[in-house]
């Protein structure tokens, strides 16, 4: 437990005053209205035990076998989680956002596991955070908590289970065209400042696959590369692969 506490707390700070329950309550309404909205006392009495935290951009969290020992409601910023291939590829498994838990958390914190991956905070990250004992008297002591923690568990569960799918079903330039449409509808169409190599570590690839891939996408007219950049050009021919994939 010592070592992963460390390694959580390496770059990290308490805010020292002590913020109050209603202070706590308010913060995560914003993006955990439906579990707040529901909280019994015994679920109340876990949140004033809640300790405020911040941790900055690039640190990482959790590193593949450490033991979790802390749970996190996130109020800012994103966490990115991810696996290593043996020959040393990244691939994304999912992203931990305000209004989200990490699945893998959960995982490790009800079984008494060690952490299968690793997350690192992609941007500054703000939170309120239990330690594992207080997750656990929570887990046994509210009914509000436990149904909560096991709804997100369902949920994540389904998620993986469609990512395990898009791996084994899927082809790699089907599962980039869906990747690339995602980004660009959440940019609003604009160009997309990413490399070639995020990208792969996104899909579990190498660059040099993605980069043939793209230059595929550039010759069928649906995007535009340049340097770090990427630019759609149709979202009807980038739809046309995207809906292959579905």
């Amino acid at each position: 437990m010592k070592e992963q506490s460390e390694c959580l707390l390496q770059n990290s700070r308490f805010i020292e005053q002590s913020a109050s329950l209603s202070d706590k309550l308010e913060q995560l309404a914003t993006h955990y209205n439906d579990f707040v909205s529901h909280c019994d006392s015994a679920c109340m009495r876990l949140m004033d035990q809640a300790s405020q935290v911040e941790i900055p951009a690039g640190n990482i969290m959790f590193r593949e076998n450490d033991p979790c020992s802390n749970f996190i409601w996130l109020t800012e910023g994103c966490v990115r989680v991810y696996k290593y291939s043996a020959d040393g590829r990244e691939m994304t498994l999912y992203r931990v956002e305000p209004g989200d838990l990490c699945v893998l958390s959960l995982n490790s914190l009800l079984g008494n596991r060690q952490f299968p991956a690793e997350a690192v905070a992609e941007s500054d990250v703000s939170g309120l955070m239990l330690s594992g004992t207080q997750f656990l008297d929570g887990i046994s002591n509210s009914e509000t908590f436990r149904t909560y923690v096991m709804r997100i568990l369902t949920d994540r569960l389904h998620e993986m289970m469609t990512l395990v799918s898009e791996i084994a079903f899927h082809r790699l330039d089907l599962r980039l065209s869906c990747l690339l449409g995602q980004r660009f509808e959440r940019n609003g169409g604009e160009s997309l400042q990413i490399t070639h190599a995020e990208l792969a570590r996104e899909l579990g690839t190498t660059r040099e696959v993605i980069s043939r891939i793209l230059k595929e996408f550039e010759h069928q007219h649906c995007i535009r590369l340049s340097r770090g950049r990427i630019n759609l050009v149709s979202p009807q021919g980038l739809d046309w692969f995207s809906q292959e994939a579905t």
